[in-house]
């Protein structure tokens, strides 16, 4: 009857011993019925809240930056795919403010979901240890601790190879559209550009550096315009998603310059739009199908196992060539 308890810890509520717990749970008639029915009360409230404490809802609820950043779309497939398999149903939310400790409250509060899957960074271990404690917790895309459940992709890898792939090609004048910092991608993208400028012998000119506040193509288009305006403009420009790619090249575009004869532009997720622009967008493909499906199926074996070690996964990216470069 009991699944998600022990006798010793209703033994120790019920201050009796765990040979009296056994023979009130089998009926024993040796056992008062007074204590009979501490016993069940006990065993009752912690079957009770273990249930709900990990996840006897069949919900899942998905936290993401933002649902309306096209990178997104693939993993939302796969991670509802995965869900339905398994009888599962997933709510998908946006938490804008995912860097404030008071974002998480509604969180800790909520009993509707036996799960959690988390797409952006989270403001310090003790929101993680907290939400890990009320439900099981896999992080997909970002994660910001090393020993949490995670799918993605070696961020620092794969923008390393995106600029060093610049370089290769002649250009050194290389400039960086970044997210904001606050994004462990960032972080690790912003680290990989530096450190392959420094590995070639090339300096970092930190007013080519820009890191813009959302995934957001018109706040993109400003920013790229200004940064190919200069009179000492770069040559190349890696953007840490496609969305920053295709405004650059608009940008380009606007002030007379040639893609990629006046600068080459290399963007990252491989995203339908990176197909869509003239001239095509040399990219970093994500396998961002995949790593919807593992992190749900991941998050659902954690709810089904409990106990189960965190796994991290890292998954393959691929450089696409096309026309930009």
């Amino acid at each position: 009857m009991y699944k998600k308890i022990t006798i010793s810890e209703v033994a120790k509520l019920a201050n009796v011993s765990t040979a009296t717990v056994s023979r009130a749970l089998n009926d024993s008639p040796t056992v008062k019925e007074s204590t009979r029915q501490r016993i069940l009360s006990v065993a009752n409230t912690l079957e009770a809240q273990r249930t709900n404490k990990r996840g006897s809802s069949k919900v899942l609820l998905a936290s993401f930056p933002e649902l309306t950043n096209p990178f997104y779309s693939e993993i939302f497939r796969g991670i509802l795919d995965s869900a339905s398999v398994r009888g599962y149903d997933v709510l998908f939310f946006s938490m804008s403010n995912y860097s404030m400790p008071e974002s998480y409250t509604f969180l800790y509060e909520g009993n509707f979901f036996g799960g959690l899957i988390i797409a952006h960074a989270i403001p310090d271990i003790k929101v993680l240890d907290r939400l890990r404690e009320k439900v099981p917790v896999v992080m997909c895309t970002d994660h910001n601790e090393e020993d949490v459940a995670f799918v993605g992709i070696d961020n620092f890898r794969a923008a390393y190879t995106a600029v060093n792939y610049l370089i290769s090609t002649g250009r050194r004048r290389i400039a960086l559209i970044n997210s904001s910092l606050r994004n462990n991608y960032a972080v690790k993208r912003e680290e990989a550009y530096r450190a392959c400028l420094a590995a070639n012998g090339i300096d970092v000119k930190e007013e080519w550096i820009l890191r813009l506040p959302d995934i957001d193509y018109n706040i993109c288009l400003n920013s790229s315009t200004a940064l190919l305006s200069m009179a000492d403009r770069p040559d190349a420009v890696f953007c840490v998603s496609d969305v920053y790619a295709a405004a650059t090249i608009s940008a380009a575009r606007s002030l007379g310059l040639d893609i990629p004869g006046d600068a080459a532009v290399v963007g990252f997720d491989n995203i339908d739009i990176s197909t869509m622009t003239s001239p095509s967008i040399t990219t970093i493909a994500q396998p961002t199908y995949q790593i919807g499906t593992q992190a749900c199926n991941m998050l659902m074996d954690q709810i089904e196992y409990p106990g189960s070690t965190p796994r991290q996964i890292i998954l393959n990216t691929e450089l696409i060539l096309r026309n930009s470069t």
